[in-house]
């Protein structure tokens, strides 16, 4: 894939259903996701989604619009929100200085399914033995999500 000033929304998903494929490894509750930055482009790909991502619905996309923008954004709310029922989300950043802020919002979207889990989503989880870098040794860690329901 090369950079060549214009938007392909289809190359860029597919490589990145490419990637996500390739590296298809057991993991413990972990998320697949793709997360998109645009300043343009109207491109619907419903038919890369489909082949890759349909009907399991297994990679969770978050798009993000940046910059002001002189086009239709309904294909990035697509993408996110509409096919995957609310898994993915939808985020319009009006400057590239305040992406930082911006992006740390799709943590609380992330979060979404552990809170109505429930008590299955208050599983320890458990690292493997290393060596803590502030000279304690080898330790094990722990965690544990907390919600705040209030």
């Amino acid at each position: 894939m090369v950079a060549k000033g214009t938007t392909d929304y289809k190359a860029g998903f597919e490589y990145a259903f490419d990637q996500l494929q390739n590296s298809n490894i057991t993991r413990a509750n972990c998320n697949k996701m793709i997360m998109m930055f645009t300043d343009g482009g109207e491109d619907r790909v419903q038919d890369v989604f489909e082949k890759y991502n349909w009907p399991n619905k297994t990679v969770r996309v978050f798009t993000f619009s940046v910059g002001q923008h002189n086009y239709d954004v309904t294909p990035l709310q697509w993408m996110a929100a509409f096919i995957f029922l609310f898994q993915g989300y939808y985020f319009e950043i009006p400057s590239i200085g305040a992406i930082r802020i911006n992006t740390q919002e799709y943590l609380d979207v992330l979060g979404r399914p552990m809170v109505l889990a429930g008590n299955r989503a208050k599983q320890v989880q458990w690292t493997n033995v290393y060596q803590d870098a502030l000279g304690l040794g080898l330790v094990v860690t722990g965690t544990l999500p907390v919600f705040n329901l209030t």
